[in-house]
């Protein structure tokens, strides 16, 4: 089989943790190299027997053996570095939020789109299987007519921690780490809202965003809501109501965290319900899709459009929020 050889820009937690063994597990891939700015890459590499380490992002994108690269870093630093490693022609997956707003975006994409290389957006829960059989579910009718959408993603973080996610510099705050989840759920079933209103928590001394909660409205008067927190337990669900019955997904963006098992709650008219596990490997799968677009053996995992669609509705409910106000995307 065919593997695409990766590089990973940056040594973060979220690699470690979790893509690297991605990377490692995903049978039509090979984890080639890993770069650090900081001499990080060499200890990094040494424990998880990759082969190469650069120190230097500049240097791991010069390098021909690598075809992608993984790019998880802060949030403010993802269009510089997802244009450079087009710019190198490498394929790109970056960590989501992969932009800030429509207009990086589009930058971004018109960079992989001149390069000829393939980009796709982190958002890895997207790859687990109880999503493709929801959706399975709503198509069929079994709910009827989709009204609402409900999303929530929250856990608890040290607020006096010395935490990238806590940084106004990086573009942090729970809307862009926690908040773009339930965001992406909403738009990806329901489409572009009419107009949104988020509210939130914005401690001084932080200057981050910590709590947020919103009401999404559609023309065609179906609402969403979603809400995202630094300050709550680990919670990460979300609810589809129809006229005749509901759907929730009671562990919808971290199932890794229990086993890959995830699970759909189905409760008809009458209030019965039955429940569906469904069993997946969501940062393998991630990578697996990704290498295959690239290799050219199969699907674009997205549309051309996902980035700056999921870019500009994550600024509008940014927009609402500092403005006070309610925004139209």
């Amino acid at each position: 089989m065919r593997q695409l050889q990766w590089g990973i820009l940056s040594t973060a937690g979220i690699a470690r943790k979790a893509m690297i063994p991605a990377i490692q597990t995903a049978p039509n891939a090979r984890l080639t190299a890993i770069a650090s700015e900081s001499g990080k890459a060499g200890d990094v590499a040494a424990e998880y027997g990759i082969p190469r380490a650069h120190d230097g992002f500049r240097h791991l994108l010069e390098d021909p053996d690598v075809e992608a690269v993984y790019v998880p870093l802060p949030n403010h630093l993802h269009a510089r570095w997802v244009c450079e490693a087009a710019r190198h022609g490498k394929h790109v997956l970056c960590e989501k939020p992969a932009a800030l707003d429509a207009e990086q975006a589009r930058a971004m994409q018109a960079a992989c789109d001149r390069a000829g290389v393939a980009l796709m957006e982190g958002y890895m829960y997207r790859h687990h299987p109880q999503h493709a059989r929801a959706r399975e579910i709503l198509e069929s009718g079994e709910i009827g007519e989709v009204r609402q959408v409900r999303g929530l993603f929250s856990f608890p973080l040290d607020l006096g921690a010395d935490d990238i996610r806590l940084s106004t510099a990086s573009a942090g705050g729970s809307l862009h780490d926690v908040g773009c989840y339930p965001l992406d759920v909403i738009r990806r079933l329901l489409g572009m809202p009419a107009a949104v209103t988020v509210v939130g928590r914005v401690p001084g001394a932080l200057g981050v965003d910590t709590s947020v909660g919103g009401m999404l409205r559609y023309a065609d008067g179906r609402l969403a809501e979603f809400g995202a927190s630094f300050e709550q337990t680990m919670v990460n669900r979300y609810e589809v109501i129809g006229s005749h019955g509901r759907l929730l997904l009671p562990v919808a963006f971290r199932p890794d965290k229990q086993g890959g098992v995830g699970e759909i709650v189905i409760t008809d008219e009458r209030g019965r319900t039955r429940r569906e596990p469904v069993y997946g490997d969501q940062y393998p799968a991630q990578v697996e899709a990704f290498s295959a677009w690239a290799l050219g053996e199969g699907p674009a995992p997205d549309t051309p459009t996902e980035l700056a669609d999921q870019a500009r509705l994550l600024a509008a409910c940014r927009d609402s929020l500092h403005q006070e106000r309610t925004i139209t995307p």
